[in-house]
Formats: C-alpha cells, structure tokens, sequence
C-alpha cells in the first residue's frame, strides 16, 4: 500500500484578498486559512469536474415514476434515465431545426447570422 504524502505549497496574495479569507475562516468556522484554501481548491476541483453537468429539480410524480424505471431495470440509475430521456429529445435533426430556426430570428431582429449558402461555404449576413 502506497503511503500518502503530504506537499506543501506557497502562494502569495493580496492583502485585502487575506483579510477577506480571514473574515471567512472566523465566521464559517475553519480551523485556519489552509483548511479555507484546502476546501476551496476541492471546491474548484469538483466544479471542474462537474463543468458538463447540470442539476435539475423535478416533481415528486416524476421521481417515483423514474426510480419505478430503475427499479424495473429500465434504466441503470435516476441519472441514466434523466440522460435518456434528454438524449432521445435533443435528437439531431431537432436540433439542426432549433438552430435553423434561431438563425431566422436573428436575421429578422437585425443580429448577424451564418447562413449556409451552398454546400462547404458559408456566409455572414447583416439584415439592417
């Protein structure tokens, strides 16, 4: 079994920015500014982790309804059913269709659009 070694790191930073930390470390409750730093480094890493995810929030019905799926084997898990039912949505052709249909609206708002003119080019019109 490999044995955990810490590392240490030095940072420097602004001495508003240390007051700022330090008026968090007393009121949130850490132990000293490296468990502030600690936490917020994991912080970042999760949400680094997470930059393709969303979180939603569905109804109550809904949720039976798809641990009842998962339950049933339909599906792996309540987030494989949510990615299914997402995935069989946003198929391609609807949302080639979304964008064509964004595009004309921005054309007739006066935004600038890419219009595809011919097959492998395509052109940017301005309506003024």
């Amino acid at each position: 079994m490999q044995e955990q070694v810490d590392e240490r790191i030095s940072a420097r930073f602004e001495k508003a920015m240390m007051d700022e930390i330090d008026v968090l470390v007393q009121q949130e409750g850490y132990t000293n500014r490296s468990e502030f730093l600690r936490t917020a480094a994991r912080t970042l890493l999760e949400a680094q982790q997470r930059r393709n995810s969303i979180q939603v929030e569905v109804s109550p019905l809904l949720m039976e309804f798809i641990q009842t799926m998962v339950d049933r084997g339909f599906y792996r898990s309540r987030e494989h059913a949510i990615q299914a039912a997402i995935d069989s949505f946003f198929t391609e052709e609807r949302v080639k269709e979304a964008f064509t249909a964004m595009k004309r609206m921005e054309i007739a708002a006066g935004k600038k659009a890419d219009i595809d003119v011919e097959a492998g080019t395509s052109r940017q019109i301005v309506k003024q």
